[in-house]
């Protein structure tokens, strides 16, 4: 069965942000290449997710996967809805899940969910994206990070659940971030990579906790024996990052 792909056009913000989209030019390539790098890292992030919606019944739940990047690593057949949002869409991920009919795709920017009105989502789930929302200084980052959670809590339901996975490290080498910041995003912006800033497990319940939500999970995500960096295989033990389950209640 062919399935309806709706199509949310962006806003005047996200336009703007898109010109710095550095997976743009691989997105239908992104997913493949970076699960078959860390399959394993993949399938324990989607045991906390799995466990989070059955646990509130996933069935009749309306999802949002916001910086999905053609990745769906969770179960969803039971889903009423899953709306797939990224600021580029991966085709070859669209012509993947064509037969679901639950399924569609949307660009978007995490900064700026404006096309979504309040209490929308029973559950929305943001893998890998926080340390996207890097800035030019280290405040606008902490601000892009707020903007995005407090986004997505608000389109979130009341009860609903917010579910993080993200790319953290050791804090000895956040505490480098943040004193070298200026060094860090030039060196970023030489090897043309994306402008990331990478907050320690500790340091991001911290801000999180700051904001007033509701923490109901924090967990130490199991790696692969490799990670993928910079389009590279890279051994994980050679690097200071791991990766942090969150669980919010909205």
């Amino acid at each position: 069965m062919n399935k309806l792909f709706f199509y949310y056009p962006l806003g005047k913000h996200v336009k703007e942000s898109k010109m710095n989209n550095y997976f743009e030019s691989f997105i239908d390539e992104y997913a493949d290449e970076i699960v078959a790098i860390q399959p394993e890292f993949y399938e324990n992030a989607a045991k906390f997710i799995n466990k989070a919606m059955e646990q509130t019944g996933s069935d009749g739940k309306t999802v949002l996967d916001i910086g999905n990047g053609g990745v769906i690593n969770y179960n969803h057949r039971n889903l009423k809805k899953l709306v797939c949002a990224d600021l580029s869409i991966s085709t070859k991920a669209i012509n993947r899940y064509a037969e679901c009919i639950n399924i569609s795709f949307c660009e978007a920017n995490m900064l700026d969910l404006s096309q979504w009105q309040e209490n929308t989502f029973d559950v929305i789930i943001v893998q890998t994206v926080i340390h996207h929302l890097a800035g030019k200084t280290l405040r606008q980052t902490e601000l892009n990070v707020e903007k995005g959670l407090r986004e997505c809590m608000r389109i979130l339901k009341p009860g609903g659940q917010l579910l993080i996975v993200e790319s953290t490290v050791k804090v000895w080498f956040e505490y480098l971030e943040r004193w070298f910041y200026p060094l860090m995003q030039l060196f970023f912006r030489m090897i043309k990579f994306d402008t990331v800033y990478q907050f320690s497990s500790k340091r991001l319940w911290q801000f999180i906790n700051t904001m007033g939500f509701d923490i109901m999970e924090h967990e130490e995500i199991k790696m692969d024996k490799y990670i993928w960096l910079c389009r590279k295989k890279v051994l994980t033990k050679l690097t200071p990052c791991g990766a942090t389950w969150f669980r919010i209640k909205g």
